[in-house]
């Protein structure tokens, strides 16, 4: 026995021995945080979500903004009552009142309301085209409904009474002002005649815009992914908006891209600054050299005030 036991101490140090359950816990460890990870890869995207995060869906319900229109982007639960859901959240009027505001008084009820061939025809109680701001509350009803899946126009209706036929979305420039993105409805066809209208400014001095001395270098447009890559070029004045307000810098690059998808036959945009990773101090790199599809939030309501 005393020699067995001398054998066992030659064999090995007491200290090693004494290691030996640590290391296999520590591999035991590793082996276990692989297993995890590999299984992590096989979980459908947005398993891991919480509960009831992966069960909702980015809307922007568009309010007034003084003469102009202020998406404000809310989650609601998906479903076939998601268009009324929206149409009442609308009528209901906007959470953060210092933002923005509606033209729609608070006590206007739904009548009815339906969705068929694409149409929602909707009748309500009155409040609307009574007044100067028949066209904006119009304009908030047509630009929020029709951003809606499945919704491609408008018919409003007061106690039956017509006040539009079939109003169709309008395409909107989206510009960054102190409160967020302003969108400011466009004459333009398409989305090349979009970006000439973006690069020639935003109609308020309270709204930034592409510097002045941009210029723009190739325009190119993939019909195959429906790609749309534009180059400007990097100037001083670019250089200088993206270190002084980054976070301006960043709204404008969310808006011209979400300016340009409002297009249905671009569904990406790619934009360059003269080939820089970067901009200022880097805050957009992440909007640059590669395909952005359009913001899901352009104003989310979360942030606001």
């Amino acid at each position: 026995m005393q020699a067995e036991s001398m054998r066992m101490s030659r064999g090995a140090p007491l200290h090693d021995r004494a290691a030996a359950p640590s290391r296999l816990w520590k591999w035991g460890g590793v082996a276990a945080l692989l297993g995890i990870g590999l299984w992590v890869r096989t979980v459908p995207a947005g398993a891991l979500l919480p509960v009831g995060w992966q069960a909702t869906t980015p809307v922007n319900l568009y309010f007034a903004n003084g003469s102009f229109l202020f998406p404000v982007s809310r989650r609601f639960h998906p479903g076939n009552e998601l268009p009324r859901v929206v149409l009442e959240a609308l009528l209901a009027g906007p959470r953060h009142s210092r933002t923005v505001d509606s033209v729609i008084p608070n006590d206007v009820k739904i009548r009815s309301f339906s969705v068929a061939a694409g149409v929602a025809r909707i009748d309500l109680s009155g409040g609307i085209g009574e007044d100067d701001h028949a066209p904006m509350a119009l304009a908030e009803i047509t630009e929020t409904m029709t951003r809606v899946p499945g919704i491609g126009s408008v018919a409003v209706s007061v106690r039956g009474r017509p006040l539009q036929a079939a109003g169709e979305r309008t395409p909107l420039l989206y510009f960054p002002s102190a409160d967020g993105l302003v969108a400011v409805p466009s004459q333009a066809g398409d989305a090349r005649a979009a970006l000439d209208a973006y690069l020639s400014g935003p109609p308020s001095a309270g709204m930034t815009g592409v510097p002045a001395d941009v210029r723009l270098l190739t325009y190119d447009y993939d019909t195959r992914d429906r790609l749309l890559s534009i180059g400007f070029t990097y100037t001083p004045a670019v250089r200088t908006l993206a270190l002084e307000k980054p976070e301006r810098t960043r709204m404008l690059l969310l808006g011209l891209i979400a300016s340009l998808t409002e297009f249905p036959g671009v569904r990406a945009v790619r934009l360059d600054f003269g080939g820089q990773s970067r901009l200022g101090l880097g805050e957009c790199s992440d909007l640059l050299r590669s395909p952005q599809t359009r913001p899901a939030l352009l104003n989310d309501e979360r942030l606001l005030d």
